[in-house]
């Protein structure tokens, strides 16, 4: 068939740049053995653990359990495993709204939409915003955001002449950009500012304050997505976000249901004028599934009209907003209080020896640790098949469960090696981590013959 040998040579291409994808065999404890143990886990985004909790799964099932029971007994009784249709059919139910009124006051916004993806909801708001059919509204994005923000844009309305991206992180860069659009108010067109609030691949914090009290000056609006700033961040541990902190930070202070609800909240600026609206996602920290879009009630009501994957996609089944509320309590309790604190002290631990560690390259090293004071830990390894090797090493010498970050995914040259601490790792897996890191790196002889001098069994 023609198609297919067509699309045979995409893959071909691929694999001769050394970019093809293919699922990784699943590990499992059947196949687990003394020889061959289990890997451990370094590269999920499952940051407080809550994924593989079973006393989370047992806190979900009987507020499931008690769900259906309450249902079952009603005179009006719903669907009790799938939704049936879209929100705008016969999918809406009482526990989505109830759970929607719920968000939105934990995010301290007028209203919340529930979406089935963190993808699906940035397609939605960026898609449907801007409105204007003369195609004159612009969109000003950071040039890392995530590729569900961008596909978003480009499904919308907007020429590819009115969006822009500014340097990474560069206030100066964005401040240059917005003064093309600061006009007469009759003819200035509607400016969206599109950032992280943590970054994915980089793991360093948007400088949201700056970024937002310059919107507010020139008139524009911001839309942040708190993917991996939900459940990490909150108002109890705001010191966290602060690159080199001590190991023995005086943070996650006393405040009951405050904390892990984003890093929007941990800089107390959940009612900024300028924020527009915030997405976040479920698949992280919340261990579960799903998304929420938090703004005004205008906003709210255009995406539940205009959202075309809300429109048209089946909504969340009873299960899935039921194991949500529970994600949002554990988060704010004293045991995702807990967790938080493990998180941070094992990025603490991971930075200091990985510098410590790397002092002993020298000043050509290939390698970078990345400035990031979140659980998103990034080693810079130029080079996709430089990077595969030394992940591949990792996984089948040492066991860690590790996975080399490729271009096009990020800028070639600036390949990497992510990782990421979680509440269920172990202090002495995450010195073992460092040791083995150092350790790929010497037998790949990446660095120079000196490196064989340094002490890594010191670390």
């Amino acid at each position: 068939m023609e198609m297919e040998s067509r699309l045979q040579v995409c893959l071909d291409r691929r694999e001769r740049e050394g970019t093809l994808r293919s699922l990784m065999p699943v590990p499992t404890s059947s196949s687990a053995s003394s020889a061959s143990p289990l890997l451990i886990d370094f590269s999920s985004n499952d940051y407080l653990g809550f994924a593989r909790c079973p006393e989370q799964y047992h806190r979900v099932e009987s507020a499931y359990k008690q769900f259906m029971s309450t249902t079952s007994s009603s005179s009006a009784q719903g669907a009790l495993l799938g939704a049936t249709g879209s929100r705008l059919l016969s999918g809406d139910s009482c526990l989505a709204r109830s759970l929607e009124a719920n968000l939105a006051r934990i995010h301290n916004r007028p209203a919340a939409l529930l979406f089935n993806s963190g993808y699906d909801a940035n397609l939605s708001v960026l898609s449907s915003l801007p409105y204007r059919d003369d195609g004159e509204d612009v969109i000003i994005m950071d040039e890392l955001v995530h590729n569900s923000l961008v596909m978003g844009v480009r499904m919308g309305r907007l020429q590819k002449e009115n969006v822009f991206t500014f340097q990474h992180n560069n206030v100066d860069d964005l401040r240059r950009i917005l003064q093309n659009f600061v006009k007469p108010s009759a003819t200035q067109p509607s400016v969206l500012i599109v950032i992280e609030s943590v970054y994915s691949m980089d793991g360093d914090i948007a400088p949201m304050k700056d970024i937002l009290d310059l919107a507010e000056h020139t008139g524009a609006a911001v839309i942040v997505d708190e993917a991996h700033g939900l459940g990490i961040f909150g108002r109890t541990n705001a010191d966290d976000m602060a690159l080199e902190s001590p190991i023995d930070i005086a943070s996650h202070r006393a405040n009951a249901g405050a904390g892990g609800t984003g890093a929007i909240a941990a800089l107390n600026l959940e009612h900024h004028p300028a924020l527009l609206c915030s997405v976040h996602t479920f698949g992280k920290a919340a261990g579960c599934h799903g998304a929420v879009v938090a703004g005004s009630n205008t906003i709210i009501s255009y995406l539940v009209n205009y959202a075309r994957p809300f429109v048209y996609s089946t909504a969340l089944p009873p299960h899935s907003l039921v194991s949500i509320q529970q994600s949002y309590e554990s988060m704010m309790s004293e045991e995702g209080e807990r967790r938080r604190k493990v998180v941070f002290h094992f990025v603490r631990v991971f930075r200091r020896e990985m510098k410590r560690g790397l002092s002993c390259f020298g000043s050509g090293c290939q390698f970078e640790l990345l400035p990031s004071p979140s659980p998103i830990q990034a080693v810079i390894v130029p080079g996709n098949e430089s990077c595969i090797s030394i992940c591949k090493d990792l996984r089948e010498v040492d066991r860690f469960d590790l996975y080399p970050i490729r271009s096009p995914t990020v800028p070639k040259g600036k390949e990497r090696i992510r990782i990421i601490l979680h509440a269920h790792n172990k202090e002495e897996e995450v010195h073992a981590l460092v040791k083995a890191l150092l350790s790929s790196f010497r037998r790949a002889m990446i660095f120079p013959s000196s490196v064989r001098s340094c002490s890594i069994s010191k670390l």
